[in-house]
């Protein structure tokens, strides 16, 4: 007799913790998501024909949109559980005529796995949940599985830029992708991240934040050419 195991649940990276939208949140995002939303039809394409960012977890916006403004060559893409940052987000590429932005509401997990291979030119994953009791370590994003998935859509030379004020998960991450091999530490430092009310609030709690950027390596680079393994890198990105 074979018997046939259930399928491992995945476990998510986030609970949902939403109050219901009230009536003129509900509005604004029936009139505004045709607009600004993305589909998960779309999600193959992106990066077909434009340079993409990636945020995910964006929260209430404030990077996304300031790093969108400031960047309009290139495409944004924001994903987000929560529909309060959705609106709130679409609202303000509203009244500030932002055009270079697309939102997906959905699980990173999911979205990253719908997106083609070498087709993003960053990720950023700023200030995610650092779950920090021992026993809900198994929650945190960016885990071995999912930093594959990363890699697998990011484009050679893309960059991942992952940024926490929780010191113990900014070495775990440190520490898993420095050991990836598709990737290679680029740098320690913001770069063009601003400093946003959330991180200001954390500041004055005593909580410092820390940025880490690694560097997507091509396929040769990672694993070798005729003659042996690449020594070589890329040049580290500008700060």
């Amino acid at each position: 007799m074979t018997v046939e195991l259930a399928p491992r649940r995945r476990v998510r990276s986030f609970v949902r913790r939403e109050r219901p939208l009230k009536a003129g949140a509900i509005a604004a995002y029936d009139r505004l998501w045709p607009r600004f939303g993305l589909s998960e039809a779309t999600w193959a394409d992106l990066g077909r024909d434009q340079e993409v960012v990636l945020d995910i977890g964006f929260g209430d916006g404030e990077a996304l949109l300031t790093m969108a403004k400031a960047d309009p060559r290139r495409h944004y893409v924001g994903v987000e559980m929560y529909r309060t940052g959705i609106v709130k987000v679409m609202r303000a590429l509203e009244e500030q005529s932002v055009s270079n932005v697309g939102l997906i509401e959905g699980d990173a997990q999911a979205v990253v796995a719908g997106i083609a291979d070498a087709r993003i030119d960053m990720v950023l994953i700023f200030y995610p949940d650092p779950w920090p009791k021992a026993r809900h370590h198994k929650r945190r994003l960016v885990r071995s599985p999912f930093l594959a998935e990363i890699a697998r859509i990011l484009r050679p030379g893309g960059l991942l830029h992952f940024a926490t004020d929780w010191a113990p998960y900014a070495e775990e991450v440190a520490s898993l992708v420095g050991q990836h091999p598709d990737f290679r530490e680029n740098s320690e430092g913001r770069g063009d991240r601003p400093v946003t009310r959330f991180e200001r609030r954390g500041q004055k709690l005593g909580h410092d934040a820390r940025d880490l950027r690694f560097q997507r390596r091509s396929v040769e680079q990672t694993y070798g050419v005729e003659t042996g393994l690449v020594s070589a890198v890329p040049p580290v990105l500008k700060t």
